[in-house]
């Protein structure tokens, strides 16, 4: 029986009869891939988690005199896009890099959060008019929470 000579009524009662014997076969595998993708999420969010617990904090100092050139800032952005693969095994959420900004006493400070498993390349200083500070008490370090639009977090 080729498929072109086969009538439409036989096709189509052979494809349920197909269908049906393999039915409980396919219903087994949806639930072991649902399974699947429940296990997965479950332990990409713990890997998040654990990551933006343990986090670094260096400061960058820079020098009266500071004033990169285009070629710097360029490689200094290679460097921290090198931070998620220094990180490896952590999702990209939990690998982010966090530039922080703030102004104490009327001197600006600049932070730079990632994650500890890329601590090395976090401190190491991307201009040469930089002075790269690490900071061991990392108490300070705050998770960001944004609230939704119906102002709960």
């Amino acid at each position: 029986m080729s498929l072109p000579n086969l009538p439409v009524d036989e096709f189509l009662a052979q494809l349920q009869a197909v269908l049906i014997a393999a039915a409980p076969y396919l219903l087994a595998l949806g639930v072991l891939g649902a399974a699947v993708w429940v296990w997965w999420t479950t332990r990409r969010a713990a890997l998040v988690r654990e990551a933006l617990a343990d986090r670094v904090q260096v400061e960058v100092i820079p020098t009266a005199t500071f004033d990169p050139s285009e070629g710097e800032v360029a490689r200094w952005v290679r460097q921290l896009g090198r931070v998620h693969y220094a990180a490896a095994g952590v999702p990209a959420r939990g690998s982010a890099v966090r530039l922080r900004y703030t102004a104490v006493d009327g001197k600006m400070r600049c932070y730079i959060e990632g994650p500890a498993a890329a601590a090395a390349i976090l401190a190491m200083p991307g201009f040469a008019e930089v002075e790269v500070r690490t900071h061991h008490g990392q108490s300070e370090i705050r998770p960001v929470r944004f609230t939704s639009p119906g102002g709960a977090p």
